[in-house]
């Protein structure tokens, strides 16, 4: 079972989880990964709605395998990390696909809002981030001057930024 903060248990109840849900999963699912799991517990549902939140707009999350080839930034970011990411879910209405690691970081990328962000170094901090609207941290790639967040434009070197040298140290 996938540990879930106590305050958005009430939000995947209300969408139909349950302590001990199992789903099938398509074959295409890498069994080794720790998405594996969380699909088989989460698979199906569509978590949370749009609206204000904390920080920023909260979303909603639909769990399924339907992975995006497009995204370069999350291919970088596994080769940097020496990290398999894999496709995880679709939020905010589709516009964002969430990729989880390894390690059980999340990472969001979104055509609408171009960059790359760490959402959560746990899937219970993502899951909590984006169903209440709380910030994650943007990520710099190494093969980019500038980041877009929130309607700024963050150069290299600014405090915001999540460094990939940062996510390496843990």
């Amino acid at each position: 079972m996938t540990t879930l903060p106590t305050a958005v248990l009430p939000i995947f109840t209300a969408a139909g989880w349950f302590v001990g849900r199992k789903v099938p999963l398509t074959p295409a699912v890498p069994t080794g990964h720790p998405v594996a799991a969380i699909l088989s517990e989460f698979g199906g549902l569509n978590v949370g709605e749009l609206g204000p939140g904390i920080e920023c707009a909260r979303s909603d999350i639909v769990f399924g395998w339907f992975p995006h080839e497009a995204y370069e930034e999350i291919s970088e970011i596994g080769d940097l990390l020496e990290t398999d990411l894999a496709y995880l879910a679709e939020a905010h209405n589709g516009h964002q696909s969430l990729y989880l690691d390894r390690e059980g970081r999340v990472f969001d990328v979104s055509p609408v809002a171009p960059g790359i962000r760490l959402v959560g170094r746990s899937f219970g901090e993502a899951m909590e981030r984006i169903l209440l609207g709380r910030k994650g941290s943007p990520l710099l790639l190494p093969s980019l001057d500038k980041v877009y967040w929130y309607g700024e434009v963050l150069l290299r070197g600014n405090p915001q930024i999540l460094g990939i040298e940062d996510l390496r140290k843990g």
